[in-house]
């Protein structure tokens, strides 16, 4: 059944859609009235619901019934990343949805080639979209959190809130991801640092080390950024899934 994303709070009977998801609807998926959909929230509720009316751009639906249906990980994970190149942050973007990250963060790095300003509002919320249309798509009944752009020394304030941080990288200490996940069992939320194309500075390594972040290993070979916070996402999935 179709799935379309409405930001409504659970019990009401009567919905109003408008904007992209009515359009989406009546002119992409050609619904009529009588004809039956999914809508989510966003906040984990799912409804099944009945096309009531079709108005100009609007569209009425009636509210059936609610499911309580999970798809989310056991562990929060957030991935704070160097922004990629070009149209390669879609695919994180979408591909980190799809594997239930919870939040995703860009980081300006020391050596990122792609920094973004205090005025990137239109760039964080056509990541939103992204997100939202992975999350239609993919069955996920929550949204992935595209937070605001920060420097790396502001986000490693806050890896005291997380049980293990993780710090992708190629030194030749860094533990072996496998070995430092098996260390730690039962964690509530993970952080990982994916670091851009020309790596981490010697600073932003000591400050790291400084605030606790555990140094991991992906393998032999180089990675994008894409492809690092990809992997990354769906080794914490797996692992953590049972």
């Amino acid at each position: 059944m179709n799935r379309f994303y409405v930001p409504f709070h659970a019990g009401l009977k009567n919905l109003w859609i408008d904007s992209s998801e009515s359009h989406h609807i009546t002119h992409v998926k050609r619904l009529k009235v009588g004809d039956n959909i999914i809508v989510f929230n966003g906040m984990g509720d799912e409804f099944e619901a009945e096309i009531e009316e079709i108005e100009d751009n609007r569209v009425k639906v009636k509210i059936n019934q609610q499911k309580t249906i999970s798809k989310e990980n056991i562990v929060g994970i957030d991935i704070a990343f160097a922004i990629p190149k070009g149209k390669r942050s879609h695919l994180l973007i979408q591909k980190c949805t799809e594997l239930g990250v919870h939040k995703l963060i860009p980081i300006n790095y020391a050596r990122s080639v792609v920094k973004l300003k205090d005025d990137c509002s239109a760039k964080i919320e056509k990541w939103q979209k992204i997100a939202i249309e992975a999350s239609k798509q993919c069955g996920r009944n929550t949204i992935t959190e595209i937070g605001e752009v920060v420097n790396f020394d502001n986000i490693l304030k806050t890896v005291d809130s997380y049980d293990l941080s993780l710090f992708a990288c190629s030194q030749s200490d860094a533990n072996n991801l496998k070995n430092t996940l098996q260390e730690h069992p039962k964690p509530n939320n993970i952080i990982s640092f994916i670091g851009p194309e020309g790596g981490f500075t010697t600073n932003e390594i000591e400050m790291a080390t400084k605030s606790g972040c555990k140094f991991v290993s992906l393998g032999s070979r180089i990675l994008r950024i894409e492809t690092a916070a990809i992997a990354v996402s769906a080794i914490l999935s797996y692992h953590y899934s049972t």
